[in-house]
């Protein structure tokens, strides 16, 4: 159930006001402009050949580039925070009193949990949101289909051509999908169309990593003060310059 937002927004059917399909890339990113904030209760599900786990998370994010994860454990005890910025990312095990700052350039750090997923990836997927190249094209028009490549690799888009909303996103390379996003249960919140229901999904590597928000709210105003993580004089710490 979605809340504080009134009956009226509700009820409105979660669709883009689309008329022409090919306007569909300049609609989708204007509807993301106006995310400047938001505030949720999410499940998070973990999947991979070697670990399997899942866990409630309060999640903070503010525009352009900052989203704050803290995570809990049975009887509502907090034991992690996750801090996603432009350039960094921090994450406080509290559970093991571990602290780790690094670099989202970092290549062997900068994934989320035991994933393949980067931070990157990561922080677009809590928000539904994933980035639109320029030459985007549109390659079928009966299918919804968004077509745009560089550098050896394809990336694909599947709109809903009824609702005009994006329903996957895939990168593939030699012919093969790489990388997969889903974005399912669509609602329109403040005016902004949003999925309540992500999955993040590396296909070569048998990992997905699903997102259900609930308890949504949009673009209310958010103290900075969230975002500061306190560690104690016994912390172990490992900070990775960039």
């Amino acid at each position: 159930m979605i809340l504080n937002c009134s009956t009226v927004s509700m009820k409105k059917s979660a669709k883009f006001d689309l008329d022409v399909l090919q306007d569909w890339p300049n609609l989708y990113k204007n509807n993301y402009r106006q995310l400047h904030t938001l505030k949720s209760e999410a499940r998070i599900s973990v999947e991979s050949p070697e670990f399997a786990t899942s866990f409630n998370v309060d999640v903070v994010y503010g525009s352009p580039d900052t989203l704050f994860i803290q995570a809990e454990g049975p009887f509502g005890i907090d034991v992690g925070k996750i801090f996603i910025g432009g350039k960094r990312f921090i994450i406080y095990n509290q559970f093991n009193n571990q602290f780790l700052s690094g670099s989202l350039d970092d290549e062997y750090y900068n994934t989320f949990l035991e994933s393949g997923l980067t931070f990157r990836e990561i922080k677009n997927g809590f928000i539904g949101f994933t980035p639109l190249p320029e030459d985007l094209i549109l390659a079928d028009k009966n299918k919804g289909i968004f077509l745009a490549s560089a550098e050896g690799k394809k990336w694909r888009y599947s709109i809903d051509v009824e609702k005009g909303t994006l329903k996957t996103f895939e990168v593939i390379e030699d012919g093969q999908v790489t990388f997969k996003e889903e974005f399912m249960n669509y609602t329109e919140i403040e005016g902004i169309i949003f999925p309540r229901f992500i999955r993040l999904i590396l296909p070569k590597k048998n990992e997905m990593v699903a997102i259900y928000h609930k308890n949504i709210k949009i673009n209310e105003p958010v103290d900075k003060k969230i975002y500061s993580i306190e560690i104690g004089p016994k912390t172990r710490q490992l900070n990775i310059n960039e």
